[in-house]
């Protein structure tokens, strides 16, 4: 992910709340995520849905 939500959310903001706490700060609202599709390095960016995020 980028960091970014929509609403002004940054999720280096977030980092530190527990699991549960970052899932219920993102999961009604769009992320900025990035991802390597081909796994050759060449990375994408899109959006996804909060509901499909998970902290790791």
């Amino acid at each position: 992910m980028t960091g970014r939500c929509i609403g002004g959310i940054n999720l280096l903001d977030v980092a530190n709340q527990p699991a549960w706490k970052q899932q219920q700060t993102v999961r009604y609202r769009w992320c900025e995520i990035w991802h390597d599709p081909a796994k050759n390095g060449v990375f994408v960016t899109g959006w996804a849905y909060g509901g499909y995020i998970a902290p790791f």
